[in-house]
């Protein structure tokens, strides 16, 4: 009989050690939760910035290529000027 009631009061004390470590995982599963939406939402405003990095450099991209363009006309006229300029300031010799 002393052994049945050592036993319930083993399983007694192992109850309650179960119940504290449900607890304990049950807080940490819960700061995992909110660290791990906090991470989602930080990642939601980076794919958020991404897409507006990529569309700048987009616009940046093009407007490079549109400058390129014209400094090949401000290049052609300035050659044009310059063939312009050898037929009508041409020196007298």
């Amino acid at each position: 009989m002393a052994a049945d009631d050592r036993l319930i009061e083993i399983m007694a004390e192992l109850l309650t050690e179960v119940h504290q470590m449900r607890l304990d995982s049950n807080e940490r599963m819960d700061r995992m939760d909110g660290r791990l939406e906090g991470l989602d939402n930080r990642l939601e405003r980076l794919e958020d910035q991404q897409i507006k990095t990529n569309l700048a450099l987009g616009e940046l991209r093009l407007s490079v290529i549109r400058l390129g363009d014209k400094v090949e006309q401000i290049a052609d006229l300035d050659k044009r000027m310059r063939i312009i300029e050898n037929i009508v300031l041409r020196p007298a010799a």
